[in-house]
């Protein structure tokens, strides 16, 4: 069943999102082994179509990267693909279908679409034979991922979302440079409290 951010993780969350207030930066230290520069890039066959994923790390603990709105695993997390503990975590990114390299078919968007992508999402890591999985969902990634949860929940460990559809508070609004692209403006950061999240 996936886990919801509490305790040590949201005042970490909290701390960040004080920070990005004031502007200031947070230092964050890890040993290079926890870095790898390997990076596959293929294609596997899944549910009819080509899909196209990037995979780097050789830890036990599985994490898909979903990306947003005509988004790639590339486009939208080279920071996490570069820099995510690679000892901790195998990271998959993947293209949608219809998205980046996962073409063709040309993105086409039923009604179902966002059930199209938790099912493709899945599945893809069932054909890499991962027996458990988190994710990290970003944008429309993100409503991917909650729906990947809730039709998954025995497969999916955790997840974390951000600029999926939420509605916008007054304190949002006092930091407008603070709310998008999180995980590509302060990279470091977040990759830190999402390997402390997920682990």
């Amino acid at each position: 069943m996936a886990t919801a951010l509490g305790g040590r993780g949201a005042l970490r969350l909290r701390l960040l999102l004080s920070a990005l207030k004031s502007g200031t930066r947070v230092p964050l230290a890890r040993p290079a082994a926890a870095f790898g520069t390997s990076v596959t890039s293929t294609k596997v066959a899944v549910n009819g179509v080509h899909l196209h994923y990037q995979r780097t790390g050789e830890g036990e603990h599985a994490v898909l990267l979903l990306p947003g709105m005509l988004g790639s695993g590339e486009t939208d997390f080279g920071p996490q693909i570069k820099n995510l503990n690679k000892k901790l975590f195998t990271v998959v990114a993947w293209d949608p279908r219809g998205y980046g390299h996962s073409r063709p078919p040309d993105r086409d968007f039923p009604g179902d679409f966002f059930e199209r992508d938790a099912k493709d999402a899945v599945d893809l890591m069932k054909t890499l034979k991962f027996k458990k999985i988190s994710l990290l969902g970003w944008s429309d990634g993100g409503i991917t991922a909650l729906i990947a949860a809730a039709k998954y929940p025995s497969y999916i460990h955790k997840i974390v979302i951000w600029g999926a559809n939420a509605y916008v508070t007054e304190e949002d609004e006092m930091m407008p440079e603070g709310k998008h692209n999180l995980h590509l403006r302060f990279a470091n950061e977040f990759n830190k409290l999402v390997e402390d999240f997920l682990q």
